[in-house]
Formats: structure tokens, C-alpha cells, sequence
């Protein structure tokens, strides 16, 4: 594990890297607001015809509304260079034969609905949810206890129904809350309340460090490119050990922790194996 001061510096030098992918809060953003040097590495990349994609866990934000944000705060980013842990559902609705089934939704799901878009017919109709083929959670916004707790008793009748959690985070920063609890948070909250009453379940995770969100990206990465590019010449770069760097590693990327994040210098230290970065870097 080498520290280095700047991303950006390092970019410029090094040629070992052909394309790149980039977590968005705490590496681009900060609460909305761009990161020092983050417009300046966009433009690096743009000039220097690498080709990324930025990679988020953000499950209830549509991918227009996320590029509107980055627009807003200076960012020239598109659309269609971002990848969301939601619209990862897509795959899976597809290979499942899900499409046109009721799916009862926590929470938002963004605008435009990633669910919708995936296919399913979404309701957050309480009264529905016994007609439901499955749950999805996906952020704030919604009554807590009546709707947990409906849900707990839906799976208790239907243990083998799926649940899908796009953002598997335990929690994000909020700029008003130290942190907001996540949907990942309440799904293993969920999962653990099934457990003590003798119900198994296993939900279905859609974003970072699991498989789904980075097969989406890295297919688009390889279409960008037009070209075939080997897993150690991609870059993942991110501000979070367990999310951004255990899921690079796990496909073969190479990866870059940002200190700008939700990692301090004190807990990359009791980072695990798995959790490692090969570099890590101050800024960009």
C-alpha cells in the first residue's frame, strides 16, 4: 500500500492506468458540493481519453437526478457516465423473469423509478403489500414503524419472497445528521429481527461491494472503450474500505482509497485483508 499526496498529480504521470471508475459522495462531493480538484480530475480524464464512469450506492436517486447534482455543483458529467446500485436491478429483473410483477417499495426509488424503468409495477400502498411478489427498500421518506413492521410479518408469511436492497450501506453522511441509516441498514435489521423469530432470509444486494453494480459498470466501461481492457488496468477509486475497495479488489481492479471520505487514516489501519487499498491518496 503506497500514500500519495494528489490523484490527480499521480494520474498525469503514470500511464499504467487505461480506464477508471469513481465512487461520487465523499470522492466528487461532499454534501453536494464538488470536492477541491474533482472538476479538474473530469477534465484531466476527458483530455487525456481515458474512459470512466462514476460508480454510486446512492438508491434513491434516479441516474438523471444524480447527474443534475453534479451538474449543479460544476461537474460536466452525463447521464450516461453514471452506474447506480438501482439501476443494477435491471439485470436481475431480466435473468429472473420478474418483469410486470408487484414490487412493494420503502422509501424512494428515484425520479424517474429505477424499478419502474427495470419493468416491475412498484406500490408503497400499504394495503397492496399482501399482493406483492417482493419488497425493494430504497431511502427515506417513508413511515419507519408501521411499514417495517408490515414488512417483517409479510416475510414471515413469505420467506422465500425476494427482497432487494440496491444500496447495502449500513448507513451515508447526511448534512444535517452525523449519518442517515441506510438501506442496507434496515434490510440486516430486518433480517435479524426474522432470524430471532426463526425465519430465514436472503436478500438480494445490488451495490457496492457486491457483483451486480460493478458486472453493469465494467460492461459499459468495456463499451466506452470500444476495446477489451485487462482488470489491472482499470482504477476504482473510492472513500469507502468495505464498499469501494473490498468490491474493486473483488473484481480484479486495481484501487485507490481516497482521504477525503468517510475513512480517516485511524480506521484504515484496522482495515482488513480484503479491504486494502493499493494506493491511497490525500486528495485528488
Amino acid at each position: 500500500m503506497i500514500r500519495r499526496p494528489s490523484l490527480n498529480v499521480w494520474l498525469e504521470q503514470t500511464g499504467a492506468i487505461e480506464a477508471l471508475l469513481l465512487d461520487i459522495d465523499g470522492v466528487l462531493l461532499s454534501t453536494r458540493r464538488r470536492l477541491p480538484g474533482s472538476r479538474a480530475l473530469v477534465k484531466l480524464l476527458d483530455a487525456g481519453g481515458r474512459p470512466f464512469l462514476l460508480i454510486t450506492n446512492d438508491g434513491n436517486h434516479s441516474i438523471e437526478e444524480k447527474a443534475g447534482r453534479l451538474q449543479a455543483a460544476g461537474l460536466p458529467v452525463g447521464q450516461d457516465q453514471i452506474v447506480s446500485c438501482g439501476h443494477a436491478i435491471a439485470p436481475l429483473v431480466q435473468s429472473s423473469g420478474m418483469r410486470g410483477q408487484l414490487f412493494f417499495a420503502m422509501g424512494d426509488t428515484g425520479n424517474p423509478c429505477y424499478a419502474g424503468a427495470a419493468g416491475l409495477e412498484v406500490t408503497r400502498d400499504l394495503q397492496r403489500l399482501n399482493q406483492c411478489a417482493g419488497v425493494i427498500i430504497g431511502e427515506e421518506n417513508y413511515p419507519w414503524e408501521p411499514v417495517i413492521n408490515a414488512v417483517t410479518n409479510y416475510f414471515i408469511d413469505r420467506p422465500q419472497a425476494p427482497l432487494i436492497i440496491p444500496n447495502p450501506d449500513h448507513f451515508y453522511p447526511g448534512p444535517e445528521l452525523k449519518i442517515h441509516i441506510a438501506a442496507g441498514g434496515i434490510g440486516r435489521f430486518i433480517q435479524q429481527i426474522l432470524k430471532a423469530y426463526g425465519i430465514t432470509i436472503s436478500p438480494t444486494y445490488l451495490g457496492k461491494p457486491y457483483a451486480p453494480v460493478f458486472r453493469l459498470a465494467h460492461d459499459k466501461l468495456i463499451k466506452r472503450a470500444g476495446r477489451a481492457i485487462a482488470s489491472d488496468k482499470i482504477l476504482m477509486v473510492g472513500d469507502n474500505l468495505s464498499a469501494d475497495i473490498a468490491g474493486g479488489r473483488a473484481m480484479g481492479y486495481r484501487t485507490a482509497l481516497l482521504l477525503t471520505g468517510v475513512t480517516s487514516p485511524a480506521s484504515l489501519e484496522n482495515a482488513g485483508p480484503d479491504e486494502l487499498p493499493d494506493m491511497v491518496f490525500d486528495r485528488l
